[in-house]
């Protein structure tokens, strides 16, 4: 008899939209808990993130008293995680051992039963997470079988694995590749039959054959093609059906009760990896192609599945050096944690430790970490809710421990806060400064620029933009469009294997940047410059300033002397801050005369940048519709003043310089990236460039930039 054990991950990440939420619930959750109702000689393992269970909770209440009932008569085994699905190797330990230890009192709370093992985010393996699973109460994980393949084992895989780190021990079930590719997108018969195959070559287990699958709750309705394959042709009731007529030879069953009932198979030492894939995508592009590369020759010569165990990609934490905006994320997420374990230890068992405990631990949802496939970092929205929760987080450990005291109190400036220290983890000091109202930090080695610029009273991270990137799938982009569209399969794809295009020309938008976009870059260009040249990258560059280091004199003011077009140029800038107002003062000379445009760069966003309640506003001109939105791109002459107004956060972001009255160009950042629905388009922020003419040589210039926060 073989024991088939069936897990379904179902899963929306923190911060995406509730219509996706309800998209997921109608096509594909509420459809599969119907399905093992019509079906109760079908046990399997669910596991569904907190995010969704929080959604669920709130607004189909009604699933939970169904999902109850499954697992009380037996039917379902919920397996336990992260609550908001963290990457569990990248996070502090006690924040790792509490999202486990949230996720099993909720099943407790709410179904009566606690967690015996969990599903692990992305698969990310490492050799050290035995202590964690021993630690918080998890017997057994899920991983993907080629874990075991990159550790040597070789044959059949059969039921579950010992491993160990230091003597805490916990039992690895290895997911059958060949059975997560079939389900469901072979046809029924022959995803039974793939059962049936791995059953003989699994016969010599005691107790007879084990095979497990697991996989994705939203291959069953959310995937392109696969609502109209799954349920409206009815793969799924078939494939429990045809299960049924099998039962003398294949009987599903829990995780817990072969872990309960089964010696393992061996013992196994794994290394850190991920699925296949996942290694692929954490690679940089250029290396991406060379791997690729190798696969293909090594197929070419029919050697690819003896050598697949020893080609392997990258592991995940290559996405922190291949996205400088995910690594900036994930250590302003540590150093949130680090505030917030202080301010624990200071004031315990207080009602506010619970709320920003909460909120910290929504900012570690691993979706918007990284990017291979699915959108992840390229969707603005999901970025922007790890920063609010970080920031809302940060705001209750800074009440807690008394912080921030400088700012503006009772209408008296008082001192802002500045502290010199490694922000990102590069071994580089940055500058941090903080008012009540605003976080900034200043990047003295990568330019004199800001990196961070958050609207604490908001809640709202503006410097959160994505540079423009190339990435290893644009290849398959350009020759799809060359191409022309090709004929389709009958049967659905998997969306590894897919090749849709949302909107047509997207190659157009394959420009990618020179530098990270940040704010307060140092521009130095001709007075022939053009803002399209500019923003497709093609701008020639006068000056050696962007992306160089500057000196730090303390309290926020860099120097450093260039070259500007062969000459000589020193740039003094002082960051300032005070209660809502960021002011930047220039002080630019040169050893000889000459003119020259100086353009200090800013990258801000509003997320979304065609909508009418984020817009430009310009105080002596009424904008034509085509100029407000801030994915809009041209020139604007003599500019006093301008505004970026965010009605839907109600507030807006106001930008001066004083008496000059500059030319302004503007444009968007705008991304192709690959998600399940196909390659498309999306706008990550706006760049806005002053342009001031400078005379150079007998007099120093001075200029001031005022970008100030008010509520609307």
């Amino acid at each position: 008899m073989i024991t088939l054990l069936l897990a379904i991950h179902n899963h929306q990440p923190d911060g995406n939209f509730d219509a996706v939420f309800a998209r997921g619930y109608d096509d594909c959750y509420l459809r599969i808990l119907a399905a093992l109702e019509a079906a109760p000689h079908i046990r399997c393992s669910l596991h569904y993130t907190g995010p969704l269970y929080e959604w669920i909770e709130r607004e189909r209440p009604e699933y939970f008293a169904r999902l109850r009932a499954l697992v009380a008569r037996g039917q379902i085994e919920l397996l336990g995680g992260g609550f908001y699905e963290p990457m569990l190797a990248v996070l502090p330990e006690r924040d790792a051992l509490g999202q486990v230890r949230r996720m099993a009192d909720y099943c407790a709370d709410h179904f009566g039963v606690r967690p015996n093992g969990m599903w692990l985010a992305e698969r990310v393996w490492e050799p050290g997470l035995p202590t964690l699973l021993e630690r918080s109460g998890m017997r057994f994980t899920l991983l993907d079988d080629g874990h075991f393949r990159y550790a040597g084992e070789t044959g059949a895989l059969q039921g579950y694995y010992a491993t160990e780190k230091a003597g805490a021990s916990a039992a690895i079930f290895p997911i059958d590749q060949k059975l997560r590719y079939a389900i469901p997108f072979a046809e029924p018969v022959q995803a039974v039959r793939t059962i049936l195959e791995l059953g003989e070559l699994h016969g010599s287990l005691e107790g007879g054959p084990v095979v497990t699958y697991g996989d994705d709750g939203e291959k069953f309705g959310m995937w392109p093609g696969t609502k109209e394959w799954v349920w409206d042709k009815g793969w799924l009731s078939e494939f429990f059906r045809l299960l049924g007529e099998e039962r003398e030879r294949i009987a599903t069953g829990t995780f817990s009760e072969v872990l309960a009932t089964r010696p393992p198979s061996g013992r196994v030492y794994l290394p850190t990896a991920s699925y296949e894939e996942m290694g692929e995508w954490a690679l940089p592009p250029s290396a991406q192609a060379r791997y690729l590369a190798v696969r293909h020759r090594l197929e070419e010569r029919g050697e690819l599945e003896e050598a697949r165990p020893f080609v392997r990609g990258g592991i995940w934490q290559g996405f922190l050096a291949k996205y400088p905006e995910a690594n900036r994320m994930h250590k302003k997420m540590v150093q949130v944690s680090d505030r917030v374990a202080r301010a624990i230890e200071q004031a315990p068992d207080s009602e506010r430790n619970a709320l920003m405990t909460r909120e910290l631990y929504r900012a570690q949802c691993n979706c918007s970490y990284w990017h291979g496939l699915f959108g992840g970092l390229y969707l603005n929205y999901l970025r922007d809710a790890v920063y609010r929760h970080l920031l809302v987080a940060e705001a209750f450990a800074d009440a807690a421990l008394g912080r921030p005291a400088p700012g503006w109190s009772g209408g008296v400036a008082v001192e802002t806060a500045v502290e010199v220290r490694d922000v990102d983890g590069d071994l580089q000091d940055e500058i941090v400064m903080q008012s009540p109202s605003i976080d900034l930090v200043i990047e003295p080695h990568g330019g004199g620029t800001a990196t961070e610029l958050g609207y604490r009273d908001k809640s709202f991270m503006v410097s959160n933009v994505l540079s423009r990137y190339e990435e290893g799938y644009h290849a398959k982009l350009r020759a799809h469009l060359a191409a022309g569209h090709s004929a389709q399969s009958d049967l659905p794809q998997s969306i590894h294997d897919l090749v849709q295009v949302k909107e047509p020309g997207l190659d157009r938008y394959l420009v990618y940047d020179r530098y990270p976009r940040a704010s307060f870059i140092d521009h130095f260009l001709s007075h022939d410059a053009t803002v399209e040249s500019f923003a497709a990258g093609e701008e020639r560059e006068l000056g050696d300033f962007v992306g160089a280091r500057y000196r730090h004199l303390g309290q926020g003011q860099l120097e450093r002397t260039g070259r500007v077009d062969g000459r000589r140029v020193q740039l003094r800038k002082q960051f300032s801050l005070a209660a809502r107002e960021l002011k930047v003062t220039y002080r630019i000379s040169a050893n000889a005369p000459f003119e020259v445009l100086f353009a200090p760069e800013l990258a801000l966003t509003l997320l979304d940048g065609h909508s009418q309640e984020r817009i430009y506003r310009l105080p002596d001109r009424d904008l034509v519709s085509a100029e407000r939105p801030l994915a809009s791109q041209g020139v604007w002459q003599e500019v006093p003043s301008l505004a970026l107004c965010n009605e839907a956060n109600r507030f807006r972001i106001d930008l001066s310089w004083g008496v000059r009255r500059p030319t302004v160009w503007r444009f968007p950042l705008e991304t192709v990236s690959m998600s399940e629905a196909g390659f498309e388009r999306t706008y990550q922020g706006s760049v806005i460039l002053p342009l001031f003419a400078l005379r150079l040589g007998s007099t120093t210039e001075e200029l001031t930039m005022h970008l100030s926060f008010n509520d609307l």
